[in-house]
C-alpha cells in the first residue's frame, strides 16, 4: 500500500471530521464553519450549492502533482462510512479528458494498483465502470458494493453524441 504524505493525511482527516460533524449537527454549513474554525483558527463561510440544498459540498485543494487521485480514492471510503453510512455508494468520478478517463478506469480496475487498494481499504467490494458499462448495470448489482462510474465532463453536453448517457446511467 502506498504511504500517504502528511498533507494528504491531514486533508483526509479534515474531510472525515467534516462529514462526522455534518451527521452530528445535521447542517452542512454549520459543520463547515465549525471544522474550518478548528483547522484554521477562524471559521470560513460555507458556500452552498443552490441546486443541492443541504448536501455537504467541499473542495479538497491539493497542489499539482500532489496526489489528488489517491486522495480521491480514500475519500470515497470516508464519505461512505462517515457521511452516508452505506457500504454501497454510487460514485460519479469525473475526469477532464478521454485519455485520463481510460487511464483512471484501467488503474481503478487493476486489483494490484495502489489506487484500487486505496479504494478497497474502507470498502471491500468495489466495481469500476465506464459510463457505457454503467448503462447496463442493474439495481441488485449496485446493492452489492461500491460502484465507481468514471466519465468526462463532456458526457454532460447535450449536443454530444452520448450527451444524455451520464444522466441515464446515474439516475436511480
Amino acid at each position: 500500500m502506498l504511504t500517504l504524505k502528511e498533507y494528504q493525511t491531514r486533508t483526509l482527516d479534515a474531510l472525515k471530521v467534516y462529514f462526522r460533524e455534518c451527521q452530528r449537527i445535521g447542517k452542512a454549513s454549520t459543520a463547515f464553519y465549525e471544522v474550518t474554525e478548528q483547522v484554521y483558527g477562524t471559521g470560513i463561510p460555507y458556500r452552498e450549492v443552490k441546486e443541492l440544498p443541504g448536501l455537504p459540498y467541499v473542495c479538497l485543494r491539493i497542489p499539482t502533482g500532489g496526489g489528488k487521485t489517491i486522495v480521491a480514492c480514500h475519500s470515497i471510503g470516508i464519505a461512505a462510512n462517515d457521511l452516508l453510512h452505506n457500504d454501497c455508494p454510487v460514485v460519479l468520478w469525473l475526469v477532464p479528458s478521454n485519455a485520463i478517463k481510460e487511464q483512471t478506469i484501467n488503474a481503478l480496475k487493476d486489483r494490484t494498483h495502489h489506487y484500487r487498494k486505496a479504494l478497497e481499504e474502507l470498502i471491500p467490494s468495489v466495481s469500476v465502470l465506464s459510463i457505457q458499462e454503467a448503462l447496463y448495470e442493474t439495481r441488485p448489482t449496485l446493492a452489492t458494493g461500491a460502484t465507481v462510474i468514471v466519465s468526462t465532463m463532456q458526457a454532460f453536453r447535450v449536443k454530444a453524441a452520448n450527451g444524455h448517457r451520464v444522466i441515464r446511467a446515474i439516475k436511480p
